[in-house]
Order: C-alpha cells, then sequence, then structure tokens
C-alpha cells in the first residue's frame, strides 16, 4: 500500500479507493454478498435514497416496499477488491438500473479496510 504523510497534520494516510453504489432495493442483499465475496470488510448502507437522474426525479419512502426503493452502498477497500466488486456489478447493471462511482481516498486507518 502506497502510504502518504500530510505535512500540515503528521497524519500518516494509506491510499484505497471508494466505492459507491446506487440500485434498487430488490439488489440490496445481492450487492451485499457481492462486496462481502470480494474481501470488502464492510460498507455503509443508505436506504431510501433520493436523486435526480436521467429517468427524472427519484424520491424514497413513497412506496411500502423497501424493494422499490433505491439503496446506496458505499464501502472501501483495496484495488483488486474494488475492481472485482467492479467487474460483477457491470454484469448487473447490463440488465438493471443503478450506477456506480469509484474514487481514490486517503484513509489514516487502513486495517478497517483491508484484510
Amino acid at each position: 500500500m502506497e502510504s502518504i504523510i500530510d505535512n500540515e497534520f503528521g497524519v500518516e494516510f494509506n491510499k484505497l479507493y471508494k466505492l459507491e453504489v446506487i440500485v434498487s432495493g430488490e439488489h440490496e442483499a445481492l450487492v451485499a454478498t457481492i462486496m462481502q465475496d470480494a474481501s470488502a470488510k464492510g460498507f455503509t448502507l443508505l436506504r431510501n435514497v433520493s436523486g435526480m437522474g436521467h429517468h427524472g426525479f427519484h424520491e424514497g419512502r413513497l412506496l411500502y416496499n423497501d424493494q422499490h426503493n433505491q439503496v446506496m452502498f458505499i464501502t472501501v477497500a483495496a484495488r483488486d477488491s474494488i475492481l472485482a466488486i467492479s467487474k460483477t456489478l457491470k454484469t448487473l447493471f447490463e440488465k438493471h438500473s443503478g450506477v456506480m462511482f469509484v474514487s481514490p481516498v486517503l484513509v489514516s486507518r487502513q486495517e478497517y479496510f483491508t484484510p
């Protein structure tokens, strides 16, 4: 892992990657399994996500069925784990709606995010 020392704060950071995924609630269990199978140590799950996209405005909590709402997963992991998750999700997005974003991040406690 690449370490970076921020001279302003004197803190050592490690470079990892953040993956953000927004999918229909019906795919929540599948995405969670994909992340766990790729050795992501954990994730944050936000349910009832609202937002504007190419299909118009989507508002959370309109229906009583959680599977019809949007959910957002956020995970931070090593490059290889993020690549594995991304490749698997790409096949999901060929038939179902959803988006994913990948960005580099700096973390101060690498052991929380890597096996």
